[in-house]
Order: structure tokens, then C-alpha cells, then sequence
């Protein structure tokens, strides 16, 4: 067989690939692997700078009540407390982010205790073991103050999985993907396809780049405890079989 057919039939194999064997693009978000156990994630933030820059104090920890553990050899963050913070994950300097290529972002969350009487829908009982935020450009509350758009993504106490809600003038779009006090110790994975929530959510078509990924985890308005972890955050061009 010469050279010119050999190359013919590889071109013709590579055009005939199944949909199944097409490229699996992904961009890794975080894994934890790489931080110091008992820290805070490298490059992450509040709104005063990265937090891993930070003196690992237990006043830190107590402050915002995550910390990175380790167990059979997995890294993950946990929140375990009342009162949580923010932490951002920032995408808008990330230049090989789109979201038209890699749509679907997946997730992990192990849910150890939820707390008590938590509702997103009330904003008295506005608690949640976890969760985590997609926050794109400024939409606007009232005429004049912006705030991001968010799709924030949770674990809730007490409403059923698949509610969606709308907050703060309509910015801020909350799915609920999982309900209860636990998981019963098991690690239970996520996956969204964040562009067609966001075109049915909001009604138009995303940016091609968040600003950034929000973890928060909190239980200080119904003054209760919770914990939960969370790993293998990521963004991929399709579901995982």
C-alpha cells in the first residue's frame, strides 16, 4: 500500500469518527490538590485579594470556616461551621475560557449535615450546605446600581430538587440540584450545561467568558451548623458518560 492511500484512508477515518470519539476539550477549574492542607485554594478571592496569599491563622479558618483536608489521598475543600464568606475562582483573565466550547460545568459535593429549615426562597432561612455561582456581566437592580448575573447552582434543605427561583430583581437565577440533611457520606457529582440554563434563564445569550466561579456555604440565618465538601470542579465541551 503506498503512502498517498495510507494518508487517504487516515483522512477519511479521522472525518468518520463517531460523535463519541470526538475531542473531550475540558478546563480544569479546581481539584484542591494543589494547596496546603488545612489552607485556603490557591488562587482563589474575597474582595481584598487571594486568599492563599494569606497567613493560614486559625483566625482565617475561623473566618471563613473552609479548610483543605485530605483523605485516601484526595484533596477537597470543606466547609464546616455557621457563619461562611464568598470565595471566587476568577475566569474573566482566563483566555482559553469559552463556554460555547466548554459548556457544561461539573462539580462534586459530599453533604455531611444541611441547615436547619434552610430556603433560599426565604430570605430569613436563606442557609445552604453548598453552593456554587456562575457570575457573568452586570445586569442592573433598580436604574442604577449593577450587580453580576448569577446562576447559582444549590444543595438545599428543604426544597426539592429542580426548583429554580429568581432573586435580587431578577440577577440572580437559583437551582436547586439536590435536597436533604445528607448525602449518607457519599460524594455525589454535578453537571450543568450552563450555557442553555443561562439562555433559558435570563432570556438571551451569555458572554463567552464568566467573570467567575463563587463557592459559599452558610447557615448563620437560621444559626445552625453545617458541612459539606466540595471537589473536582471543571468545565467540559460535553456530559461525561
Amino acid at each position: 500500500m503506498n503512502v498517498v492511500l495510507i494518508l487517504y484512508l487516515s483522512l477519511i477515518q479521522i472525518v468518520l469518527l463517531p460523535a463519541s470519539q470526538e475531542l473531550h476539550e475540558v478546563f480544569p477549574i479546581e481539584d484542591f490538590e494543589s494547596g496546603e492542607i488545612g489552607g485556603l485554594p490557591i488562587g482563589w478571592f474575597n474582595q481584598k485579594g487571594n486568599l492563599a496569599t494569606k497567613d493560614f491563622s486559625a483566625d482565617l479558618r475561623t473566618t471563613y470556616n473552609y479548610q483543605i483536608l485530605e483523605e485516601r489521598n484526595n484533596k477537597f475543600l470543606r466547609f464546616e461551621g455557621t457563619y461562611g464568606k464568598h470565595m471566587s475562582f476568577p475566569l474573566i483573565n482566563k483566555d482559553e475560557v469559552d463556554i460555547y466550547n466548554t459548556p457544561i460545568l461539573s462539580w462534586k459535593w459530599r453533604v455531611h449535615q444541611a441547615p436547619k429549615n434552610g430556603n433560599e426562597d426565604d430570605d430569613n432561612r436563606n442557609d445552604v450546605a453548598a453552593s456554587i455561582y456562575v457570575a457573568f456581566d452586570m445586569g442592573r437592580v433598580a436604574l442604577f446600581k449593577k450587580v453580576p448575573k448569577t446562576i447559582r447552582y444549590t444543595w438545599s434543605s428543604t426544597l426539592p430538587e429542580g426548583t429554580e427561583l429568581s432573586k435580587f430583581y431578577g440577577n440572580q437565577k437559583i437551582v436547586v440540584m439536590g435536597q436533604g440533611e445528607n448525602t449518607n457520606g457519599n460524594w455525589k457529582s454535578f453537571s450543568r450545561n450552563i450555557v442553555e440554563d443561562y439562555k433559558r434563564l435570563f432570556g438571551d445569550n451569555p458572554p463567552a467568558k464568566p467573570i467567575a466561579i463563587l463557592i459559599l456555604s452558610d447557615a448563620n440565618n437560621t444559626d445552625s451548623p453545617a458541612k459539606a465538601d466540595y471537589d473536582d470542579i471543571m468545565l467540559h465541551s460535553k456530559h461525561s458518560n
